[in-house]
């Protein structure tokens, strides 16, 4: 009888690699983590983890979790011809897909990529284009893969705004267009800390509720609300964002004390759902639950279950055990929408 393993290592490099393992085996690894949850990166190209990295310093930080890590396999494709560099508004030509317990997402030429939400794990084929811009792959794949495993995988999301005052947290909520950033912003302005400019996130540990934030240090304007902060418009940079661009403002190179890296324990919680008006003063009005929750359920969750879903609503819940309830009609004078938060506390 034959060694097969010794035949093996003889002749291997003879056959035909039909399938591209040997060339897209992955020779480099990258851990990051998520909320303080694990997650491994490999890849056959050493550059493309560079966007591990970068996705890193958008979340909440914390200590860290001995548990199953989450793994993200980026295998970067060396075809001839190469697709040309990818538009600045990838983001606008990407496809996604979803069934059952799996995602797709369709770079067109440039990549595709699918997503094991049960067993947290993504596998995502690159151009040699496309992995030469690992900001370009965090922004339009990695940020929207771990977004999902978070919510798969026991935290609940919420898009709004989460300031810090003395160690409690306001929560600011609005639809589009309503003045939300520009709120926060002003608020930051005069002293507060900005947790997330765009999406919360809710886990339980050690038989407390916490909160974290996506995209820490990160605010984005709209090009008309640049003017009012002459000081910051220097700092912002354009990105692109389903439907319009927005303009970034990275804190942490303006004034890195403006910004709340860790998560914070929920202790209290103002809640203010925002609307906009046009008197001079703006006001603080009581609010329901009922009022609130129509509010909630189409600004969160990423990943569509029912039993999600349930999970998502109950931690959020437990956050507004928490919190005291207001409706905050924003007027035009910043003095009095300065004013009318600070009554609150």
């Amino acid at each position: 009888m034959p060694d097969f393993n010794e035949l093996y290592r003889k002749h291997n490099h003879q056959m035909e690699d039909f399938w591209s393992r040997h060339a897209n085996a992955p020779k480099y690894e990258r851990m990051i983590h998520i909320f303080g949850h694990p997650v491994i990166f490999d890849s056959n190209h050493a550059g493309v983890l560079e966007a591990a990295s970068l996705a890193e310093q958008m979340y909440s930080t914390a200590e860290s979790h001995n548990e199953l890590a989450w793994r993200v396999h980026l295998t970067v494709h060396d075809a001839d011809p190469q697709p040309a560099p990818p538009p600045e508004r990838l983001v606008d030509l990407l496809h996604y897909e979803g069934a059952d317990d799996w995602l797709s997402i369709d770079l067109r030429q440039w990549g595709n990529c699918f997503v094991n939400m049960t067993r947290a794990e993504a596998y995502a084929v690159l151009s040699s284009s496309l992995a030469e811009n690992p900001e370009q792959v965090c922004q339009l794949l990695l940020n929207t893969i771990l977004n999902n495993f978070a919510t798969r995988h026991g935290y609940s999301m919420l898009h709004a705004s989460a300031l810090i005052k003395d160690e409690h947290i306001l929560v600011l909520q609005a639809p589009h267009g309503t003045g939300k950033s520009t709120t926060a912003l002003r608020l930051l302005l005069k002293g507060y800390q900005l947790l997330s400019d765009s999406q919360i996130y809710l886990g339980e540990r050690d038989g407390a509720l916490w909160m974290g934030g996506f995209p820490v240090g990160r605010i984005k304007l709209r090009a008309d609300m640049l003017p009012l902060f002459p000081a910051l418009a220097a700092e912002a940079k354009e990105e692109p964002v389903r439907n319009e661009t927005k303009h970034r403002v990275d804190l942490m190179r303006v004034d890195p004390s403006m910004t709340h890296r860790e998560m914070i324990r929920i202790r209290r919680v103002e809640f203010c759902l925002l609307e906009r008006w046009d008197k001079h003063e703006s006001k603080i009005e009581p609010l329901s639950e009922d009022e609130l929750w129509p509010e909630i359920m189409v600004n969160s969750l990423h990943y569509d279950t029912p039993e999600l879903w349930e999970e998502n609503l109950r931690r959020i819940a437990l956050m507004l055990r928490h919190a005291h309830l207001h409706r905050l009609r924003i007027g035009t004078s910043e003095d009095e929408i300065i004013k009318a938060v600070n009554q609150i506390w």
